[in-house]
């Protein structure tokens, strides 16, 4: 190989090592870029996450309250069909008997 051939070839890799050097800056410089994305994105996505599971611990509550004041209601219904029964019962019994005395 001669000095020529030498010399160009050291410049060939001093260039194509600029070159390397040039496109690992771009890489990190992209890559700074998609962190600072993914870091965003990761801390909107916490708070979505947080605030949607305020709302459903919200809503669950309601929820719950609104069972127990069903249960409630249901039972008061209950007692007063029992009560009915009792009455229109007691009534044609009453009624029964009267017609059998009669």
């Amino acid at each position: 190989m001669t000095y020529e051939e030498m010399q160009k070839t050291m410049q060939f890799i001093l260039e194509q090592q600029a070159q390397f050097a040039a496109d690992i800056q771009k890489a990190q410089e992209s890559q700074a870029e998609t962190n600072q994305i993914v870091n965003r994105l990761a801390a909107a996505t916490l708070a979505r996450f947080e605030s949607t599971d305020a709302r459903v611990s919200a809503l669950s509550e309601d929820v719950d309250a609104k069972f127990a004041a069903l249960i409630d209601a249901q039972m008061r219904t209950d007692e007063a069909v029992r009560n009915l029964t009792a009455v229109v019962d007691r009534y044609f019994r009453e009624r029964n008997g009267q017609k059998g005395s009669e």
